[in-house]
């Protein structure tokens, strides 16, 4: 009698279970995609990716229909620090922001797959496809390519059709031809070293760098990545250049995986990802892109100089194009002078 009872009572609770299940399985099929499709979004998921995940950010005001994509620098930077509390409380309520970690880079997973340039490229094109098919055909998207991310930009665009994808290029203190950049940035090092010296301005640091850069040229790994060293410290020199004005709100602090992220930086290192850019200047094919072209430039980049920008402006085959200068900003200006560097790239987007 126990015994009949305890299997009538298991069948009892097992079709209890399948109706449960039953239930839980037409909701999820029934359940939408969890991007959001009017007001202010927050969205979170994966770019899978020639075997990695890619973590994606959206926020900010989908209404707009104008989504500016950040392709962030490095290799193995991460896209969520361009999200400080000016961008997330100003920004992101007029455009939607779009943060993408790029592969063997900020918060990414997986350690297989191709570390060429042209996978960056075809990743970024299928970031563009998963935006469009989940936000809708409605929207126009920007590319805001910043130091490394600005070669990768327009080595996307000037690829077969890639531009008609979006409405915009933003081209930020950008490397788009390295050996150029190299060249170029040994010179700055060498002029305002100089004048600095003539100055009284950092005598003692000024004189190692001048005396290293006549002594040294700008061919060669080592010597670009000792170039690049002096750069950044060039324009922390500089005291006409403002402080960093970055501060981040501890829910974007929390997103930061700094393992993972300290291990993608190592690994873009090792993996060499930068180097087939030296054989691939972009310059040569700037005139195949036609889109509106914003060029947002610090005065006192020694990463990037100036004369990059004044290339793009030669040879883009845009007929749109227009330069912005900041002159107490460095490599970044989104951070040295964020209010007028936002507000610039915000007008823009409005007219475009």
């Amino acid at each position: 009698m126990n015994l009949h009872n305890n299997i009538e009572h298991m069948k009892k609770n097992q079709h209890i279970l399948h109706l449960i299940i039953g239930f839980t399985l037409l909701l999820a099929s029934c359940k939408k995609d969890n991007f959001t499709q009017q007001g202010m979004a927050e969205d979170h998921f994966n770019l899978n990716s020639g075997n990695q995940q890619m973590p994606v950010t959206v926020a900010g005001n989908v209404d707009s229909k104008k989504f500016v994509i950040v392709i962030h620098g490095g290799p193995g930077g991460t896209a969520i620090a361009y999200r400080d509390s000016y961008v997330k409380d100003v920004v992101e309520r007029q455009v939607t922001m779009v943060y993408w970690d790029q592969r063997f880079a900020g918060n990414t997973q997986g350690n297989n797959g191709a570390s060429g340039v042209e996978q960056f490229r075809q990743d970024l094109k299928n970031l563009l496809i998963l935006l469009r098919a989940k936000y809708g055909n409605d929207k126009k998207f920007y590319l805001m390519g910043h130091s490394w991310g600005g070669f990768l930009t327009p080595y996307f665009l000037a690829h077969e059709s890639n531009q008609n994808m979006v409405s915009g290029w933003i081209q930020v203190d950008g490397a788009h031809n390295y050996r150029m950049n190299d060249s170029l940035t040994r010179e700055m090092l060498l002029h305002y070293g100089n004048l600095e010296i003539q100055a009284g301005h950092q005598v003692d640091r000024w004189t190692d760098i001048v005396s290293w850069c006549e002594n040294n040229g700008f061919e060669g790994s080592y010597n670009a990545g000792q170039l690049n060293s002096f750069a950044h410290e060039g324009e922390n020199l500089i005291s006409d250049v403002y402080e960093p004005e970055a501060d981040y709100g501890l829910e974007i602090i929390k997103q930061n995986a700094l393992l993972t992220q300290w291990t993608n930086g190592l690994s873009s290192g090792l993996l060499q990802i930068d180097g087939p850019t030296y054989v691939n200047p972009n310059s040569d094919k700037l005139h195949l892109i036609k889109l509106p072209t914003l060029i947002m430039w610090g005065k006192y980049d020694f990463v990037c100089p100036h004369q990059l920008a004044d290339d793009v402006m030669t040879h883009v085959g845009s007929l749109d194009v227009q330069l912005k200068t900041y002159n107490h900003s460095g490599h970044s200006p989104m951070m040295n002078e964020r209010v007028p560097f936002w507000t610039d790239l915000l007008e823009w987007v409005d007219l475009h």
